[in-house]
């Protein structure tokens, strides 16, 4: 019987990561990866990686060069917004994306070629792979050496029959990497918990003959040049709708992936079909003109060559990572959010980082036993099941406000610095497997979900608010904002020391900010958004003391200001005998102050500096260009 260190069971992305991750970190590694299927030959969905996964690509499976020569760079996360009749060209749709590449790589990945071109790649450095190999049962020895059974097939001379052959390896780790066969769970008798505060599904396809968002021919000279003539067909687009979104993902050759995501309660509020097959999902993606025109766009149309579904997407795991039992969970094996901003691939490099952090304290001679590393996993499943809320939360009931384009760039505003601060940045550093940060942060994650269960309802509101006026779509049109103007000054950081005290000063700053725009704009309040003493007095705090945005929180952040700007004038006119300063809202006009003295009386003359220190403008993150 054949023992090894590891057994991998699955050899998509997961397995085959996780597997050249070990052997290249312990050479002297003994490692198996059992993929069930009898080929790699199926396009997969998940053709997309934001910065978390390429960098885990790049540093830690030496994929560089690889990745550059046979797959597509990404130019960022792109979203257009359309009309209330979906009847909008291309270039006319309200759009927030980058103008040029951003500065830290990812990738568009031809999932089957990449596992395809691993397998290879894997077995060339060591590792042994077995090709059409199902894991049929497990025995878990914690005491010793665990036990797997799979099944190979075999055809005969006569090519008619195939023959089974069952075949049992030992090993001390066994790791999880089967997707949503859940093959290691499922054989436990552990739990896979539909997700029930996201209940989202999709459909999609891949396509040939799609010549792309940059071969669309506009009558408008600046719509090509707002992007400074780059690639849009490179990113990963998002066409946003209220309820749903369709993406648009190039890969290396001619294909095009396309599909559809939709929050499925929703769909029936609004009385929509659920579009599950295929005819359904092809009709529902054309009755969308610049969908439509995008497919149409080649010589005799796109031809559809795949077609997939799924009709429920999240669910999680109690546990991911045994250190006792010595086993592990990753990639889609352990849990999967949202497709939306492409997380999956990340959610396999954390789990692979914690799975190797394990693995090789594991085999070290020199730890502290037993405690020290169930100590360990015990901090990796708990930071796990927090990136896992804290991502379930980007998505949940929200996605009524993806249609607005107003609405929206405040989301994604928020959305997108906090991944560069809070969990690209921590990767970046290789902060990731530190039990003692991990600790950090986990102290808290109760408060950071609490802020964004607060932000939801914020943004929610403020959905609401321009639906009830008529305005939800009236951004909708011909805008663009760049999306990479909110990390601009934090990605400069991100080379430099790892600085937990900017980062938490960072994470208070993008959520006053939006908080701020929030204000201005549900209660309309023009120009309240940039006042720099509104900027400064509103940060992550401020959404737990006001509780929600309102006339009366207005007014408490009003008495705020209005005390620091008294204490300011006093210093700055001493005998004045000021005794408040006053922010006061007329309808129709924007707020103004006025300064008055301890009988309650006006003092005009010192009006016109009130005037100027109200009105000084700061620079917000949500109207910063790059």
């Amino acid at each position: 019987m054949r023992s090894y260190d590891v057994v991998i069971v699955g050899g998509g992305i997961a397995g085959a990561f996780l597997g050249r991750h070990l052997k290249l970190a312990k050479p002297d590694l003994s490692i198996l990866v059992l993929e069930a299927s009898p080929s790699i030959s199926d396009w997969k969905v998940g053709e997309s990686t934001v910065e978390v996964a390429a960098h885990y690509m790049l540093k830690r499976l030496n994929l560089g060069t690889y990745l550059y020569q046979h797959h597509l760079p990404k130019n960022g996360l792109r979203f257009f917004f359309d009309s209330e009749e979906k009847d909008l060209r291309l270039d006319e749709l309200s759009e927030i994306g980058p103008d040029h590449f951003p500065f830290y790589p990812s990738f568009q990945l031809e999932r089957a070629k990449l596992e395809r071109d691993l397998v290879e790649m894997n077995r060339g450095i060591g590792i042994d792979v077995e090709i059409g190999a199902k894991a049929t049962a497990v025995t878990i020895d914690p005491a010793s050496r665990h036990s797997v059974t799979y099944e190979t097939k075999t055809t005969t001379s006569n090519e008619t029959e195939a023959k089974a052959e069952m075949k049992t390896v030992t090993c001390r780790w066994i790791c999880d990497a089967s997707g949503r066969r859940h093959f290691l769970a499922r054989a436990l008798g552990r739990a896979i918990h539909k997700e029930t505060r996201l209940n989202t599904a999709a459909a999609w396809g891949r396509y040939e003959n799609v010549p792309g968002l940059d071969a669309f021919v506009s009558d408008d000279p600046e719509w090509k040049k707002r992007v400074k003539y780059s690639s849009r067909h490179l990113s990963t687009n998002h066409f946003m709708y209220d309820g749903y979104w369709i993406w648009f993902i190039p890969l290396a050759g001619d294909l095009m992936s396309v599909g559809l995501v939709y929050d499925k309660d929703r769909f029936d509020a609004k009385g929509l079909d659920h579009p599950k097959k295929q005819a359904d999902f092809e009709s529902f993606v054309k009755s969308h003109r610049a969908c439509r025109e995008l497919l149409e766009a080649g010589k005799g149309g796109a031809k559809l060559v795949d077609f997939q579904s799924f009709a429920h997407l999240p669910y999680f795991a109690d546990e991911y990572f045994s250190a006792k039992d010595r086993w592990v969970l990753t990639g889609e094996a352990g849990a999967f959010t949202d497709p939306f901003y492409s997380p999956g691939s990340d959610f396999i490099a954390t789990a692979n980082e914690f799975a190797v952090s394990l693995i090789l304290s594991d085999m070290k001679a020199d730890t502290n036993g037993d405690a020290e590393l169930e100590a360990r996993a015990a901090a990796f499943n708990a930071f796990y099941k927090f990136k896992y809320e804290a991502t379930i939360r980007l998505y949940s009931k929200l996605y009524s406000v993806f249609g607005s384009f107003e609405v929206f760039k405040l989301k994604f505003l928020l959305d997108f610095n906090n991944y560069y601060n809070t969990v690209f940045w921590p990767f970046l550093a290789d902060a990731i497997t530190d039990v003692r940060w991990l600790g950090e942060e986990l102290r808290l994650a109760d408060r950071v979900l609490k802020a964004q269960d607060a932000m939801a309802t914020e943004l929610l509101r403020f959905a609401d608010s321009l639906r009830a006026r008529g305005e939800y779509f009236a951004m909708n049109r011909g805008r663009f904002h760049n999306g990479l103007a909110g990390v601009a000054e934090l990605e400069k950081r991100l080379a430099s020391d790892f600085d937990n005290s900017f980062r938490r000063d960072e994470v208070q700053r993008v959520y006053g900010h939006v908080l701020a725009a929030l204000f201005e704009n549900i209660l309309r309040e023009p120009g309240l958004g940039s006042r720099k003493r509104v900027l400064a007095e509103l940060n992550l705090t401020s959404l737990f003391a006001f509780k929600e945005v309102s006339r009366e929180s207005l007014e408490k952040l009003f008495v705020r200001i209005g005390v620091r700007l008294a204490s300011e004038l006093k210093k700055e006119f001493p005998d004045a005998g000021i005794d408040k300063v006053v922010i006061s809202r007329f309808d129709g006009e924007p707020s103004a102050p006025s300064v008055h003295g301890a009988d309650g009386a006006r003092l005009t003359q010192i009006e016109p500096r009130v005037r100027e220190l109200w009105d000084a403008r700061g620079t917000s993150l949500v109207h910063l260009e790059v």
